[in-house]
């Protein structure tokens, strides 16, 4: 019995190793070559070196030729050589950011020059929870250095003000942290509650270089005209990036079509974006065919990822019911509301009433609607779409398609595919504002009208030399045939069972007959 354990234990072990061998396999025989290249042109490595590398360190996978170029720049502007790169490689996968905060900060913290290097870059969590006195020993900072005035002596901070000498039993990130308290009390007047707050919430602010820190702050008052109150309402602005904010006011003038400093004001979390990802969202916008002007809607898109933003904007062109609001000016508002939107989508398709208002509304706004056992749609969508594509007023295209008693009930998305069947069977776009009715109709019904407006009797004067009726009274008599079995109540604009049952000729208490009289008149080519 034992040595059958052993072996089922064995067999087990084997089929799991593998597994791993060829997971193995297939991360190495996959790599990025983009990593492969980086690592061939800037550092001389051959590739089975980088295949080592990438299976030790996976998350290279997801780096780009021109991240780690900027990373590998960034580490070599602070003195680190390429050997001492080499050999604690994984160093190049840290943010950007952080790797600059912490090689600045540790110098601002008083350590040695030659002591600020890859491993300390890697380890820094670990090194500043050690005390100052136990740096010290370990030759990490110099014996007569004061942390506190240190860190300081970087910035403009009033020689008065400094604080007594510091205690070395503290820890290294300790007596940063009291500087910290110590120095946005003294830059925006802020208190200890708020600074507590901050802290807790926001923690890359102990992560945070003092002379970025200060830049920041700068920019925020002197060119951003914030004051210091709004700092201290939004202290994530704190651990903004000064060179990322610089970039964002160099690279765009304008953000949402109107002033750039005005939106960061009104909206200050777009601060943190890195500038180029605001660049790749409004080229994903320019992509769709959607003005960057939409976004002033929902500007809190450019707080989003723009992987993100792309697969929204995807999403949204291929879901019918969402693909019609693709130019309405509140589109934007489907993106950045993307779960709800979705959360909400197949409930309101079961109503036959999805409108963008409802999509993204508040849930207040949205229970008070459900709760009211409404099932119209929201007009103002009907009119947008139609404005666009017919280009007639709304004031137009509502008083004549409020002749229909059920225009309200309709979805958009039977409008615009009757209206994109249309177009494309050649109708005119005044052909359509006039016979603007016909767009409530369903496209299979629609379509069963037109074969038999064209096979009627007696209307051999609307036709034309090839025998076809002439197009200017084609829709109005699709029309009349489309309401001619519903005794033009209205109701054929629904499907079987939708909202009436269709009446039958041959079940109504009338005597059946055949519309063979013939019209004593042209059909008018305006609205019936």
């Amino acid at each position: 019995m034992l040595h059958k354990v052993m072996h089922f234990n064995l067999n087990k072990m084997c089929f799991v190793q593998n597994i791993y061998q060829t997971c193995c396999y297939c991360a190495t025989s996959n790599i990025n070559n983009d990593v492969i290249q980086f690592f061939q042109h800037n550092l001389g490595l051959p590739e089975n070196e980088v295949q080592r590398i990438v299976k030790k360190y996976p998350s290279f996978q997801n780096d780009s030729y021109s991240t780690l170029s900027d990373n590998l720049s960034l580490l070599m502007g602070f003195g680190f050589s390429k050997d001492d790169i080499i050999k604690k490689i994984q160093i190049l996968t840290l943010h950007s950011i952080t790797i600059k905060n912490y090689a600045m900060l540790l110098e601002e913290g008083g350590f040695t020059k030659h002591k600020i290097d890859s491993k300390a870059i890697l380890r820094f969590k670990f090194i500043s929870k050690k005390s100052i006195q136990s740096l010290k020993n370990e030759n990490f900072i110099h014996k007569h250095i004061d942390v506190g005035h240190h860190i300081l002596s970087f910035i403009q901070f009033p020689i008065e003000l400094y604080p007594g000498n510091c205690d070395e039993s503290l820890s290294w990130i300790q007596v940063q942290k009291n500087i910290f308290k110590l120095y946005v009390g003294w830059k925006i007047k802020m208190n200890m509650e708020n600074i507590k707050y901050a802290q807790t919430i926001y923690h890359r602010l102990c992560n945070k270089s003092y002379r970025l820190m200060d830049r920041s702050i700068d920019i925020l008052l002197n060119e951003l005209n914030f004051t210091e109150e709004k700092i201290r309402r939004h202290s994530y602005l704190i651990h903004s990036d000064p060179d990322n904010t610089r970039a964002i006011l160099d690279n765009f003038k304008n953000l949402c079509g109107i002033d750039t400093k005005l939106i960061l004001s009104k909206h200050p979390k777009i601060i943190i974006t890195p500038w180029n990802t605001i660049g790749q969202i409004r080229k994903h916008f320019e992509d769709f065919g959607i003005p960057e002007s939409s976004i002033l809607k929902a500007p809190e898109i450019y707080t989003l990822g723009s992987n993100t933003v792309y697969e929204r904007l995807c999403k949204l062109k291929e879901t019918p019911e969402l693909a019609s609001f693709i130019n309405n000016p509140q589109v934007a508002r489907l993106i950045y509301y993307h779960t709800k939107v979705n959360s909400r989508l197949k409930y309101l398709q079961s109503k036959n009433c999805v409108s963008l208002n409802l999509l993204v509304t508040n849930n207040y706004s949205f229970n008070r609607f459900n709760c009211n056992g409404n099932d119209k749609g929201k007009t103002n969508d009907i009119m947008i779409y139609l404005t666009k594509e017919l280009g007639e007023s709304k004031n137009k295209l509502r008083s004549l398609l409020e002749r229909h008693p059920y225009w309200q009930y309709i979805s958009l998305l039977t409008i615009r595919k009757s209206f994109e069947f249309l177009k494309k069977n050649n109708f005119t776009k005044d052909q359509l504002c006039h016979c603007s009715q016909i767009l409530l109709y369903p496209v299979h019904k629609i379509k069963d009208a037109l074969v038999i407006t064209e096979k009627m009797k007696n209307v051999s004067y609307l036709r034309n030399t090839s025998g076809s009726i002439k197009s200017e009274y084609l829709l109005p008599l699709v029309l009349y045939n489309l309401e001619k079995d519903y005794h033009f109540s209205g109701d054929g604009v629904w499907n079987t069972n939708e909202k009436t049952k269709k009446i039958r000729l041959s079940d109504s208490p009338k005597a059946i007959f055949e519309d063979t009289e013939e019209l004593d008149h042209e059909p008018s080519t305006k609205l019936l």
